[in-house]
């Protein structure tokens, strides 16, 4: 079945928003939109707890002019003071006003270091929380922020367990903190594109992230996470034009138009 979020045959270019206010979001979304992308990543912990609600929510696909939307909720790092149900209600909330991938972490119910659990209930309750996005006409990124440096069978090991545990796209973020970690990086970029069976977005964060975040797409990963500026100026996320013109020397056609 084709995916309502990916494009077929090559990595789908997803702008990230990231103010904290639903009437900055709307002006950063227009400028994304001239620039030209196919996604939009929404993370709802950046947006003002006030501000985060229904309408609010509707406001914003529909600013999307069609475009697919990733939503995500990253209250770990941000200290949003919600429980694991709240997390997976919110991200349906999100999913019924407009959004299309949801991101569920894979140690939710289960909060350990490195977002990957393998204790049976907590595995069984993803299970279920993947279900009922699906049964909303959702799709669902599992994702674990390692946030070390893991080998390539570490990697696969856990984007396998995203796969059985109902997927649609598995996410990883690790650490690459020297040139070898980066090289390997790399190989397991080419490596879950063979052999993963679903689509991945497989990051790193660290000293040698930079080249992974930009290389990786054009080897393997099929979602390419870009920003409309890079305004904070440390952001590892390249910006749309130096995405596209990444895809473009790596030979992928049709990329979305813009300026």
């Amino acid at each position: 079945m084709a995916s309502k979020f990916l494009i077929n045959d090559r990595p789908t270019l997803t702008a990230m928003l990231k103010p904290s206010t639903t009437e900055q979001i709307l002006i950063e979304i227009d400028k994304i939109l001239e620039q030209g992308t196919d996604a939009f990543g929404f993370q709802i912990d950046m947006l003002k707890a006030e501000e985060r609600c229904e309408k609010n929510f509707k406001k914003i696909f529909n600013a999307m002019q069609n475009k697919p939307c990733y939503v995500t909720n990253y209250y770990r790092g941000n200290k949003l003071p919600i429980t694991d149900d709240e997390l997976v209600e919110g991200l349906c909330i999100a999913i019924q006003c407009g959004g299309v991938l949801a991101d569920i972490p894979a140690d939710i119910y289960d909060r350990v270091a490195g977002e990957f659990t393998e204790k049976a209930e907590a595995v069984e309750k993803q299970m279920r929380a993947v279900e009922r996005i699906h049964s909303l006409g959702g799709e669902v990124l599992m994702s674990s922020h390692v946030l070390r440096y893991a080998d390539c069978d570490e990697v696969l090991k856990i984007a396998e367990a995203h796969r059985e545990r109902g997927a649609d796209v598995s996410k990883i973020v690790t650490d690459a903190n020297s040139e070898s970690e980066l090289l390997n990086n790399l190989r397991t970029s080419v490596v879950l594109k063979e052999r993963l069976g679903i689509p991945s977005l497989f990051l790193c964060n660290g000293t040698h992230c930079e080249r992974h975040r930009i290389l990786g797409p054009a080897i393997g990963s099929d979602m390419f996470l870009v920003i409309e500026n890079s305004r904070d100026g440390i952001c590892p996320q390249p910006t749309i034009k130096r995405a596209k013109e990444m895809l473009a020397l790596a030979g992928f056609k049709n990329l979305p138009e813009g300026a």
